[in-house]
């Protein structure tokens, strides 16, 4: 895939066909050679994630003289993975640009990129800026649109099942004829999922549910505030191969899934303050959309 983007060549007879007549600003510095992962706007990140797409002019200059092979531009690509520091299922990352008092014409000095939870978020600039190469090593996230507002320009990240939720972790014990999963917030658990058989499923699902666990606030040992009255909003629905059931008590929901009447596939446990009925519903919804697709 191409890195190393050259700079374009001026035609040689000139815009007139009889050549040049007219002194060009670029006489001496001449344009430099680019490279496809260093990009310095939206346009040019969506293209650095597939560089055959990349075209001079929207990204960074080359750093090591065309060497990709040796380059620690793309060594960090590959060897360093920037985290989104937000549990959200979108992001906004606003784009600010650096001028230098000094500057008197021509283009900003530098950008930072500033992780918000959205247009609304003003306490952004508590946190720590990305420059846009960090932007490029991101994982598990979908690039969105680009956003513009009065407050300047900026783009969106969507989180995918392809990365865990920011501060939860999940450890698997495996045994010969199951397994399990815990799911632990400030290590507190706050769910805990049991494979009655042989994990068939993908990390995708254990990232879902990670997804929907409540953050350091709801993680304790205090009561669930869902009641019994609601185990029908929250239960997820059936099908004709496997059957869903919800228990709801002062201190725990759990979820089952079972085939054939009798054979239990998963228990799911969620414990905490912090599982409120949406949240249940989420993680709900992330088992059966998983063991529907394995069965």
């Amino acid at each position: 895939m191409p890195i190393y983007l050259r700079a374009p060549e001026a035609p040689a007879n000139g815009p007139d066909g009889k050549g040049w007549n007219r002194l060009s600003l670029n006489a001496h510095g001449g344009f430099l050679p680019q490279c496809a992962l260093r990009p310095r706007r939206w346009g040019a990140l969506l293209e650095s994630r597939d560089t055959r797409r990349a075209r001079w002019g929207g990204f960074g200059p080359c750093v090591n003289r065309g060497r990709c092979d040796d380059c620690p531009v793309r060594s960090a690509l590959h060897g360093q993975c920037t985290v989104v520091p937000v549990n959200a299922p979108r992001v906004l990352v606003r784009v600010e640009p650096i001028f230098t008092e000094k500057r008197l014409f021509g283009g900003p000095d530098g950008w930072r990129l500033w992780i918000t939870n959205g247009p609304d978020d003003q306490e952004y600039r508590n946190g720590q800026p990305w420059l846009w190469e960090d932007a490029t090593r991101v994982r598990g996230w979908d690039l969105g649109p680009a956003y513009y507002d009065e407050h300047g320009e900026g783009f969106w990240l969507e989180r995918t099942p392809s990365v865990p939720a920011v501060g939860c972790v999940i450890a698997t014990r495996q045994r010969t004829y199951s397994a399990r999963h815990a799911f632990r917030v400030n290590g507190c658990r706050v769910a805990h999922l049991h494979c009655a058989e042989r994990c068939r499923h993908e990390d995708e699902l254990l990232n879902t549910i990670s997804h929907a666990c409540p953050g350091p606030d709801g993680a304790n040992e205090e009561r669930v505030p869902v009641r019994w009255s609601q185990a029908a909003e929250m239960r997820p629905a059936s099908t004709d191969s496997v059957r869903f059931g919800i228990d709801v008590t002062n201190m725990s929901v759990k979820i089952v899934a079972v085939q054939d009447v009798r054979r239990e596939l998963a228990r799911l446990t969620l414990t905490g303050s912090g599982w409120t009925a949406e949240r249940v519903r989420a993680a709900g919804e992330a088992l059966r959309t998983h063991l529907l697709a394995d069965h």
